[in-house]
């Protein structure tokens, strides 16, 4: 019955938000990719913003129900029906009403084969943004490989009308590949690689935050940026190149960007007790994600005791074992001590201590407070302190605010401190 219910309400959602657009009259981008998704969002937003109106996917609702959601202008009803009932009311006379925004900026994001299909037939971007494609959502249920993934996060670039205008990453293979498809087509590239249109050159990143030189064309941009890590300046890149095709001067779009901050537990720097100092990549994680994080740690690290703060990294499916071991040689390389929690991080430790990482330094736990309460003793002056793991199961969140300096201001500086997510686990 819920089944069912589910799906009429989503088919109700899809109507009214397809009436929507057909008053729409400004541009609509989209971006998707397997990470980075919302931080790519964000800059985009941050920087059109300062000459637009934008509309933009809160936070991360990026599914084929927050897709409609955003297009109509109303929330979730989660599991009540009475709240449903009224948002779909809502959402019925809102379906009449024209959204006056210029930009129209949504996170696409796909769990499995075919939901590329169903927000595709909501709506059709004139430009698409296609980040990377990284092992997630590997379940069961899910996607079988890469290129499965790959697949159907490709059909946003195929959706592109004959004047539509794709965004893709140069430095990832998989991606790259469209673009070498797409010749005469109108394309932008990006990454670090001069092949690509726009490129990030001299990337140097410090507790402080990024800076890289822009080159386009013959030009060169200094870019100075808050968001910590440099595997940022792929979210960056995208930002500014719909900044230049929205007609903003580069001058403009560049400031914006001094000014954009990352949301909460995407790699923000947060006060601990003791004199520490926290990385908080908490929101989630994954392969790839993890890897970039722990090469931060490394490098901010320098002359610091550098501690990596693991959970679990969910929906990686029949190879969840594999990919995690696959981690211990980042976290021999980039840590000095490591805290896992979760039967799957737990395998991290394993191959670390297999690989040579001093087992003195290796402390296992199954839920993040008792992790928080064994490691508060132990914190030093000047640690850094790495916290990442996936959402649901794990929540890293909890370890964060038990070491922070200012707990009080967990709400403001941690994901997840909604009421909805109090009774979770």
């Amino acid at each position: 019955m819920k089944k069912i219910l589910r799906k009429l309400v989503l088919l109700e959602l899809k109507a009214l938000a397809r009436r929507r657009l057909k008053r729409f009259t400004g541009k609509i981008i989209a971006v998707t990719g397997s990470t980075g998704k919302t931080g790519t969002k964000d800059a985009i937003y941050a920087v059109l913003n300062t000459r637009f109106r934008v509309k933009t996917t809160k936070k991360s609702m990026n599914s084929e129900f927050g897709l409609p959601l955003t297009i109509l202008d109303i929330d979730s009803g989660f599991s009540s029906a009475t709240k449903w009932s009224w948002y779909l009311l809502k959402g019925f006379f809102h379906s009449f009403m024209r959204d006056h925004s210029d930009v129209l900026l949504l996170e696409m994001g796909v769990d499995k084969p075919g939901d590329m299909d169903f927000l595709l037939s909501i709506v059709k971007p004139d430009i698409a943004v296609f980040t990377n494609v990284a092992p997630v959502h590997l379940d069961e249920g899910q996607f079988k490989d890469l290129q499965e993934i790959f697949e159907e996060k490709s059909k946003l670039i195929s959706a592109l009308g004959e004047k539509g205008i794709a965004v893709l990453n140069i430095d990832d293979d998989l991606v790259a590949s469209i673009a070498k498809k797409r010749r005469g087509k109108r394309t932008v590239t990006f990454g670090k690689k001069r092949e690509g249109d726009f490129w990030a050159g001299q990337v140097e990143q410090s507790l402080e935050g990024l800076h890289f030189v822009l080159h386009h064309d013959t030009a060169r941009h200094e870019v100075h940026s808050r968001v910590i890590g440099d595997c940022h300046v792929y979210m960056l890149l995208p930002a500014i190149i719909c900044g230049s095709l929205m007609d903003m001067e580069i001058a403009d779009v560049v400031e914006a960007i001094k000014l954009f901050s990352l949301p909460p537990g995407r790699m923000s720097v947060i006060p601990a007790i003791n004199g520490a100092t926290i990385l908080d990549s908490s929101y989630n994680s994954s392969p790839v994600a993890l890897k970039e994080a722990l090469l931060t740690l490394k490098v901010l690290g320098e002359k610091r005791r550098k501690v990596a703060v693991l959970g679990n990294m969910n929906e990686l499916g029949k190879d969840s074992e594999k990919l995690h071991e696959g981690m211990a040689g980042a976290i021999c390389s980039c840590a000095d001590v490591l805290i896992t929690v979760g039967k799957y991080a737990k395998l991290m430790a394993l191959k670390a201590v297999e690989k040579g990482f001093p087992e003195s330094k290796v402390h296992h736990f199954n839920s993040p407070i008792d992790a928080a309460e064994f490691f508060k003793d132990h914190i030093v002056k000047n640690d850094l302190i790495l916290v990442k793991g996936s959402q649901n199961r794990v929540r890293l969140e909890r370890f964060v605010k038990e070491i922070m300096a200012f707990p009080e201001d967990s709400r403001s500086l941690l994901v997840r401190q909604e009421r909805v997510w109090s009774s979770k686990l």
